[in-house]
């Protein structure tokens, strides 16, 4: 009947230290194992004590190793997306709302006005654009035109009438009496009447407003002719209110909104401007700033020259009943801003007007989507950008970014015709900078996951290496006692004691076996602790007692100072680990020093340091040394044999303590191992 012992294999690793061979081990160890195989009986596993290592016997059969598991990884990658989902977390709004960006989503709009083109209107027949032009300038004069000239014009078109006329021009000083006479007396006869006034270059509310002169103001409604350029100078909004001195004027264009729907003051509330039927989406918060909804590029709108007003060359009808506005068109005249549609030449200010006063009637209005939305479409890039470069890869993943990518302006292009403005280029920079960092990131755990299946090869290459070197002595010497029995002038007592021989050796190489794969459980998690209160003082001295020998062996001298403590440990992982250290400390020393063992407490830890008078250990190598199979290279050198097992296993029992081991040199020569484990 063949004893094994399970499980009872990790108590004798107490005999294992750093660059201490399998062999060794087994020399020195082989007393505890034995003692408690000798607990066995045939009635089945030993149970006394804490049975924490069950002894099982095994009658016939191979024996099956339980599979040893490594850890996939799966949590460290879940963590990897969270640190990066909470990055974009925090670089989304550097990205999606710097003004850089901020400008490229307005020249995005910008496109999508020129991709859409001139815009299907039903209110564009309806206004007609009276254009002081170059042709008028000419004919009748330089610019500004005479007040008689100006009364000419208008007495002509209020023969037809318009429904409502608009007069984009600052009529503030005063010219000659009958100048000013006539034109008065020209605008009288228009019952809705709008003329623009303007805020002088102040941008304070105590600014002062040029108005029209009295006479001209006696039966009109006043509105401000100011549009509102962005940063780079396109018009793509407008003021709808604006306040001076005193007084507080609505735009021109909305003043003639007014009048055409016959409504009274509008209703203010804070998100919004209700006139007549339509509601307008101009926050007070914004100032009542509202986007404009340009219907096509210059000339969008009919237009007739001034002068051909005066010369009775156009046809009634087509000023008739619809709302006129007058301005002045001429090169060179001052009154012109970029548009979106703008390519070289701004437009002209009575055009604009003409296109603010369309959207208010068409109730075409553009709304920017809110913040909220905005970032629910980030967060919908991130994933759809984490999970495409999840789960596909090559040109598929190619193909499925592009196609997301082209998706984003065509659903912007979308959106845009139903009054929705996307933020293009802020949607653009989080997906690309999205989709770049996440490919990146798995390439990089790609890349990660090849260099440790290298690792793992070379690791287990050396393991093999090492337990073939280990298992070579036992059968070295199996086999040459199998030839020595097999010789007939071998004598019946050298056969049963070469047949021991043989015995003792296959026993052997089943406990190397063994050990190596309780080694690996334990790297890999598999043997659990069970803690308990320790008294380090009897823990220390029986280890100290079990090291003393090879400490005798060399000169050394072994100090101990252990206070009453006590500690929440395994006692047989903790007596494995101090038992490493300190033949470490031992094999790693010259002859003739000491080495102290002590113990501290402080702040819920204990500290259990062995300290040598060696030759210390570099800084670089302080955290390399508790990697399986690593050997500095000065010991790799010496004749000192080992595997650089022991400190790995060292770590691995510190750290299921919840602990930690800290590696410094001392003052005077050698260095100190501390564990650092919860009290």
């Amino acid at each position: 009947m063949v004893v094994e012992t399970g499980q009872a294999h990790t108590v004798a690793l107490l005999k294992l230290g750093r660059g201490a061979s399998l062999n060794q081990f087994m020399n020195s160890s082989s007393a505890m194992l034995y003692t408690r195989a000798a607990k066995i009986t045939d009635r089945g596993p030993w149970r006394g004590g804490r049975n924490r290592y069950p002894v099982r016997t095994v009658r016939s059969g191979p024996k099956v190793c339980p599979p040893i598991s490594y850890n996939t990884n799966i949590s460290r990658n879940v963590l990897a997306r969270i640190y990066f989902l909470a990055a974009f977390a925090v670089l989304t709004p550097l990205v999606a709302w710097n003004g850089f960006v901020q400008q490229l989503n307005s020249s995005c709009h910008d496109l999508l006005f020129r991709i859409r083109g001139p815009a299907v209107s039903v209110t564009v027949p309806g206004i007609a654009i009276i254009a002081i032009d170059d042709q008028t300038a000419s004919r009748y004069g330089p610019l500004p035109l005479n007040r008689i000239t100006l009364a000419r014009g208008l007495d002509a078109l209020s023969s037809l009438p318009p429904r409502v006329l608009v007069v984009d021009l600052l009529l503030s000083e005063s010219t000659s009496a009958d100048q000013d006479s006539a034109l008065a007396s020209s605008l009288s006869r228009f019952p809705s009447l709008v003329l623009g006034a303007a805020l002088e270059n102040e941008p304070t509310v105590q600014a002062n407003w040029i108005l029209p002169l009295p006479a001209f103001r006696a039966s009109a409604r006043l509105g401000h002719v100011h549009a509102q350029p962005d940063p780079d100078g396109v018009a793509r909004s407008v003021l709808l209110a604006k306040a001076g001195r005193k007084l507080r004027l609505w735009a021109l264009a909305f003043e003639a909104a007014r009048l055409s729907l016959q409504s009274e003051k509008p209703l203010e509330s804070r998100d919004s401007l209700q006139l007549g039927p339509a509601r307008i989406p101009a926050s007070d918060v914004e100032d009542r700033l509202m986007l404009v909804n340009y219907a096509g590029p210059e000339a969008t709108f009919p237009r007739y020259s001034f002068s051909s007003l005066i010369e009775g060359l156009v046809p009634p009808e087509r000023l008739r009943n619809k709302i006129v506005l007058i301005g002045v068109t001429a090169q060179g005249s001052g009154d012109r801003l970029f548009t979106p549609f703008s390519e070289g030449q701004g437009m002209s200010g009575v055009e604009i007007h003409a296109n603010i006063l369309r959207t208010i009637l068409d109730q075409s209005f553009l709304v920017p989507i809110g913040v909220t939305v905005q970032c629910a479409g980030y967060a919908l890039l991130v994933a759809v950008c984490l999970i495409a470069v999840r789960y596909l890869s090559g040109i598929r993943l190619i193909l499925s970014l592009a196609v997301v990518a082209l998706s984003i302006p065509f659903f912007s292009l979308l959106a845009f015709g139903k009054g929705n403005l996307w933020p293009v280029a802020s949607l653009l920079a989080v997906f690309s900078m999205t989709a770049a960092s996440a490919v990146a990131m798995e390439y990089a755990g790609v890349s990660l996951a090849l260099r440790r299946a290298e690792d793992r090869r070379k690791d287990y290459a050396r393991r093999v290496q090492s337990i073939a070197h280990e298992i070579k002595t036992p059968l070295t010497a199996i086999q040459g006692s199998s030839e020595m029995i097999s010789e007939a002038c071998v004598s019946e007592g050298k056969r049963i004691e070469v047949a021991g021989l043989i015995h003792k050796e296959s026993k052997r190489l089943s406990t190397i076996i063994q050990t190596f794969l309780d080694v690996e459980r334990m790297a890999a998690g598999g043997l659990e602790i069970q803690k308990r209160s320790v008294p380090l003082a009897p823990l220390c001295e029986e280890v100290v007692e079990r090291a003393s020998l090879l400490a005798v062996r060399k000169r050394i001298v072994l100090h101990t100072h252990i206070p009453p403590l006590t500690v929440a440990a395994d006692a047989d992982l903790l007596s494995f680990a101090l038992y490493n250290l300190l033949t470490n400390a031992i094999k790693y020393s010259p002859k003739g020093t000491a080495i102290q063992v002590t113990a501290t407490s402080a702040k819920a830890a204990v500290s259990i340091s062995v300290a040598d008078q060696g030759y210390g250990i570099a800084p670089e190598e302080r955290t390399r040394i508790f990697q399986k199979f690593y050997r500095l290279k000065r010991d790799r050198e010496s004749q000192e044999p080992g595997s650089g097992i022991g400190l790995a296993l060292v770590r691995e029992i510190v750290d299921q303590h919840g602990g930690r081991i800290v590696v410094e040199n001392q003052p005077g020569g050698g260095s100190r191992f501390t564990m650092v484990l919860p009290q």
